[in-house]
């Protein structure tokens, strides 16, 4: 029987043919997995090996779960009323409206069970296999990272969380870190630094990190915006530690920070400040943490008024480099006495067919006159896909064309 007709008929594929008999061909087969293998084995009904042993497989199989094979994402995807990745690797990331099932013990005899109970369960995150035995103190084992938003340039709002069981005889914690634009590449502030801080307390007080909440590029000034902060606010149970490195991690607002502890202590839980060696729910510790707050309030306060005398500053000396209109573009010479802004010749280009078009049709509205520029497919500005009214209403009031 010809090899490649074995091999199609296997649902398979040639990535890389052997030279002979005694050297093998590099497969992949209908599962995308990848395999070496020499054609005599083929020929004797030898085939992928991951195939062949995939007790994952078979078990949706039995099951009946409808799944799908993802190359680049997953090992399997399960789709519907339950949205499942199922991987044979811990550290791979899902999105927040998937839940996650890790088997590490294909031969465990129970795994059909198992998944099944995750699926039907609707668990967020299932491990299937024997976990090691730890040396040191467990202090945190967040290796499922869940994303809240998007993240940009090092933005967002992510939740790194431990699968469950938690060790006994523990208590129970989680982290919150917070870095702004400015404080991330200073030392003490970034997310490393935090993690590490809040893991090496958390070590001393016998509490086991089960999440840590972390909002990046965000700024603390207030309570909205961040997302993990207010995923935790929802998320933290009775009688569990709330750990953040500094006062101002959580927030520089006063009356946001006062309401944040008192709603821990309402749910009998503890907030701890590290810099503060305290946990501020006590009445000492509120009293300070008032002090603190206040201070980091009115620390937020001076900055603002910092850079609005820059700002001001900048606007009266004709040097506030603001976003240069169209039509224009931020000249590269800063010197004293350049401009700040010098022409764009593209961009006067569209503005003198738009000139010329407005010419043409005078009696033309905002509205249609946009239009006609949209259905003629003048060149759009910038990152745009099509004209608007409000743009080109600002163009010509600008250029002086009625």
């Amino acid at each position: 029987m010809d090899l490649e007709k074995k091999i199609h008929d296997l649902g398979g594929k040639i990535i890389k043919k052997g030279e002979d008999i005694f050297t093998e061909h590099l497969l992949e087969c209908s599962q995308k997995h990848r395999f070496k293998i020499f054609s005599n084995d083929i020929m004797m009904g030898k085939w992928c090996k991951e195939c062949e042993n995939d007790s994952i497989k078979e078990s949706l199989e039995e099951l009946g779960i409808d799944f799908s094979f993802e190359d680049s994402r997953c090992d399997y995807l399960i789709e519907g009323k339950r949205k499942f990745m199922i991987f044979k690797k811990k550290d791979l990331e899902v999105p927040a409206d998937y839940n996650k099932i890790v088997v590490d013990n294909l031969d465990d005899p129970d795994l059909k069970q198992k998944i099944w109970e995750a699926v039907k369960s609707n668990q967020k995150f299932t491990f299937i296999g024997e976990r090691k035995k730890e040396t040191k103190p467990a202090i945190h084992q967040c290796e499922i990272i869940t994303h809240l938003s998007d993240e940009k340039d090092d933005t967002g709002s992510v939740i790194k969380e431990a699968p469950p069981p938690y060790p006994a005889n523990t208590n129970l914690g989680v982290g919150y870190i917070r870095v702004s634009t400015v404080m991330q590449v200073q030392d003490g502030f970034s997310l490393e630094a935090q993690e590490s801080k809040i893991c090496h307390e958390a070590m001393t007080r016998n509490i086991f990190i089960k999440k840590f909440y972390i909002d990046k590029g965000i700024s603390g000034g207030s309570l909205e915006k961040r997302l993990a902060l207010e995923k935790m606010r929802q998320e933290y149970l009775q009688g569990e530690w709330i750990i953040s490195c500094s006062v101002s991690r959580l927030s520089r607002n006063t009356k946001d920070l006062l309401s944040l502890a008192e709603e821990v202590e309402k749910r009998k839980s503890h907030l701890l400040i590290i810099d503060l060696n305290m946990d501020i729910t006590s009445p000492s510790g509120k009293l300070i943490l008032t002090l603190m707050a206040s201070q980091a309030q009115f620390e937020r306060e001076q900055t603002s008024e910092r850079v609005k005398g820059v700002l001001q500053h900048l606007k009266k000396n004709g040097r506030l480099r603001t976003k240069a209109p169209f039509g224009w573009k931020i000249n590269p010479d800063r010197s004293p006495d350049a401009p700040i802004h010098i022409r764009d010749e593209s961009e006067q280009k569209i503005i003198k067919k738009i000139r010329l078009l407005r010419s043409k049709y005078p009696d033309l509205t905002i509205t249609p006159f946009t239009e006609k520029l949209n259905t003629l497919k003048v060149a759009t500005p910038r990152r745009s896909k099509k004209w608007h009214h409000s743009v080109v209403r600002s163009i010509m009031e600008r250029e002086g064309i009625k």
